[in-house]
């Protein structure tokens, strides 16, 4: 008679253990809501279970359930847990649970992350409401491990009081992205809105990575020569302001006479040009510095002279 069995109601009858289960080896249903369950136990021999429904017990640890290669439903909203504590999926119980796991409710629970379900392979709707759940990039990273989800729901969590938050969870969540008919927050997700946050993200990514690499011709040349914050002033206005086809160095000597000479672009003549960090790099032209040593003088095809330190 037992083996006909499917669907079991043990809801609101005051049991604190799991126990003698052995009879329904075919049980596909067991309803465990309202009682004191405290661990969650005995249940290996429910080989064809699917569905587990353990809302409002005393269960702190979601552990027991290695052996259920069959359960796709898992209930366990609003557990009566201690002051301080929160609700923890036991790893050997996530890891069978990841190839199998299709709707999961763990609402109320005092969860401050979902990182314990991250990489749910086949999880399509997660109703965490009533959690303490607030770091958003946390959260991001969850949902985008969630490669099937179609639904989440997240009401009454401090993350949904951050500054766009659905507009974050939309834009960077490629799980949402891959359905017709997705939800969150009990609020249907448009195609319009979805291909509009993503083209948003992008631009906002494009124009975060061009700020960063962004760097002024001064800057790049300066930064290579590895010289003094003076020298560097007065090598940028040497060389940049003013800049033209060709460049003349003065080179006066000891006894005061200048000897005018005429180099062409450093970019174009191969032995005082290098590269670095794929940017031509001018080699300086000096060394150590020492007196008695010759100045330099730096000035453009039009005569106009800028004096250089000596060095």
């Amino acid at each position: 008679m037992c083996g006909n069995l499917r669907v079991i109601y043990l809801h609101n009858n005051s049991i604190s253990k799991i126990e003698n289960l052995h009879f329904g080896t075919n049980i596909t249903h067991l309803y465990l809501q309202h009682n004191n369950i405290s661990k969650i136990e005995n249940l290996d021999c429910l080989q064809n279970l699917t569905s587990l429904f353990l809302g409002y017990n005393n269960i702190a640890v979601i552990e027991g359930l290695g052996n259920l290669e069959n359960l796709t439903e898992l209930h366990v909203e609003r557990q009566k847990i201690s002051a301080g504590e929160s609700l923890y999926f036991d790893p050997k119980s996530c890891h069978n649970l990841t190839m199998s796991l299709k709707v999961l409710n763990v609402a109320g629970n005092r969860m401050k992350t979902l990182k314990d379900i991250n990489n749910f392979e086949r999880l399509e709707s997660c109703d965490a409401r009533c959690n303490s759940i607030e770091d958003v990039k946390d959260l991001t990273e969850t949902v985008q491990s969630l490669r099937k989800l179609k639904q989440l729901f997240l009401q009454d969590n401090p993350v949904t009081k951050y500054y766009r938050y659905r507009e974050n969870i939309i834009a960077n969540s490629d799980s949402l992205d891959s359905y017709l008919t997705e939800c969150l927050d009990d609020k249907d997700i448009s195609s319009v809105c979805r291909k509009f946050m993503k083209n948003f993200k992008i631009e906002r990514h494009l124009q975060q990575t061009t700020k960063q690499s962004k760097m002024t011709l001064s800057d790049d040349i300066t930064s290579s020569l590895n010289l003094p914050p003076a020298f560097k002033r007065s090598v940028t206005r040497a060389i940049l302001q003013n800049s033209g086809p060709k460049l003349s160095v003065s080179v006066t000597s000891a006894s005061g006479q200048l000897h005018p000479q005429i180099f062409p672009s450093w970019k174009s003549v191969s032995s005082i040009r290098g590269l670095r960090d794929s940017h031509f790099t001018p080699r300086p032209l000096w060394r150590s510095s020492s007196r008695g040593r010759p100045s330099l003088m730096f000035a453009a095809a039009s005569e106009n002279t800028i004096a250089l330190p000596p060095i």
